[in-house]
């Protein structure tokens, strides 16, 4: 059966091994389990950075972050999905709320209809703003009013970001008024509910398993998370993934909503369905919280699930990357892929061929910190501290034990590598446009963590 339609269903810090393990006493995301049985489920794939910024240009455009003068802004050189759906006759819709990417950063390029979320501030917001304006950030008296904040965030239906519930209503919306039934279209949804601050109905909860906590419990492990994580013990762990988990509930929900949907609009059997995640998140391990510059998996290893319409799926162990999530696109829509796209095609992993394994390039902090993946080896490169880091994945998949001293031919061959890949990236460096972003925009960035 052809593809007609494409959804592209991105989970913002979503981990592999919170998600599609099987292995789970209660499975959080149940809707997007039976996607991975019934689909292609790609259980090695990893994102192309460690966060927002740096792997959302390979996801939506297939180039490398470091290509094009860097991912700070995309650069119209680059070969985004949206426009070469959009160019091909696809009608293109985008719904989100993460600040990372707006407009000012050219995120809205290609797309019919663009939804990221902006909103004037609210009480709350102002209240944090004067706190953060005029309070010492290293002062008693800021951790207890920050505190305030979050408490107040829970308690008066404020939010970081637009909820699970509002960007499946969009795109219900849009599909109910705007699609005529025939013409081809592209959307791509983004929840940012697993992303920091986790806040998640109490009748998710229920269903993972677990009592809800209360806003006070809530506020003060979602504060420290950022604030002071050194504070936290292993039964605020625990906790915060309770919350992570109830948050992937509901956005697990949603998707279910979204996919009964198109099942009503009649739209299913000729859409092919994409979720994965940008990256993941970090609960302690390495001694960090949050998603930081550093590649380690639980940071770049992301579900990626294809359920393509008249094909039977089933898993598929090769290592793959997001950068490779377009071309696919690409052939399944039988639309020529730009030559500028530097991933490749999943299909033929899908109709069984086999290809060589590749090496998946992770980018962060503007190209700083850069990183080799292999089914055998992972090397980190801080290139500012001209460090590195080796880990033998097979015998150390929790990245435990650097070995970098005793492996020299290893190292020096992912370093020529990577320096060839930064060679290459300076070959396609433009001046970029100088991005301003608004007072509000800084607010909602500062709101979900990112803080300088």
């Amino acid at each position: 059966m052809p593809v007609s339609n494409v959804v592209l269903v991105t989970i913002d810090s979503l981990r592999y091994d919170r998600s599609l393990r099987s292995d789970r006493d209660v499975d959080p995301a149940p809707t997007l389990s039976e996607l991975a049985e019934k689909g292609f489920s790609f259980e090695n794939a990893f994102a192309n950075g460690p966060n927002t910024p740096s792997s959302f240009p390979t996801l939506l455009t297939g180039t490398y972050p470091a290509m094009y003068g860097g991912y700070r802004y995309l650069d119209e050189r680059r070969p985004f999905l949206s426009e070469t759906l959009q160019n091909a006759g696809m009608r293109t819709v985008g719904y989100h709320s993460n600040p990372h990417l707006g407009p000012e950063k050219n995120f809205n390029h290609g797309f019919d209809t663009f939804n990221d979320g902006s909103e004037d501030d609210d009480d709350a917001r102002t209240i944090k703003n004067v706190v953060d304006e005029h309070v010492p950030s290293d002062s008693w008296l800021y951790s207890i009013l920050r505190r305030v904040w979050h408490y107040l965030t829970l308690t008066t239906d404020t939010s970081a970001y637009a909820p699970a519930t509002e960007i499946t209503n969009q795109a219900i919306d849009w599909l109910e008024t705007n699609w005529d039934g025939k013409s081809p279209y592209f959307m791509w949804l983004h929840y940012m509910d697993v992303h920091y601050p986790f806040t998640p109905p109490d009748r998710f909860f229920e269903d993972i398993g677990a009592d809800p906590l209360s806003t006070r419990r809530t506020a003060d492990l979602n504060g420290r998370m950022q604030e002071n994580p050194e504070s936290l013990t292993a039964e605020d762990d625990a906790d915060l993934l309770t919350l992570y988990d109830a948050e992937i509930r509901y956005m697990d929900h949603n998707l279910n909503r979204l996919l009964e949907a198109l099942e009503a609009q009649d739209a299913r059997e000729d859409t092919a369905i994409v979720v994965t995640a940008d990256h993941g998140e970090a609960f302690g391990e390495h001694g960090r919280y949050g998603h930081h510059p550093y590649n380690y998996d639980e940071l770049v290893h992301v579900p990626l699930v294809f359920d393509v319409p008249g094909r039977e799926g089933r898993r598929i162990d090769q290592q793959v990357s997001l950068i490779d999530v377009p071309p696919t696109l690409y052939d399944l829509l039988g639309v020529e892929t730009p030559a500028a796209v530097q991933g490749h095609s999943l299909k033929p992993l899908m109709d069984g061929d086999e290809r060589e394994e590749g090496v998946v390039i992770c980018t962060a902090s503007g190209g700083e910190m850069l990183a080799t993946r292999t089914p055998e080896w992972k090397l980190l490169w801080d290139r500012e501290q001209d460090t590195v880091e080796l880990y033998h994945l097979v015998d150390d998949p929790g990245e435990t034990v650097d070995v970098s001293g005793e492996n020299h031919e290893v190292v020096e061959r992912f370093r020529n590598l990577l320096e060839d890949h930064i060679a290459e990236a300076r070959a396609t460096d433009t001046d970029l446009p100088d991005v301003e972003e608004s007072d509000e925009v800084k607010q909602r960035l500062e709101d979900l963590g990112y803080v300088d």
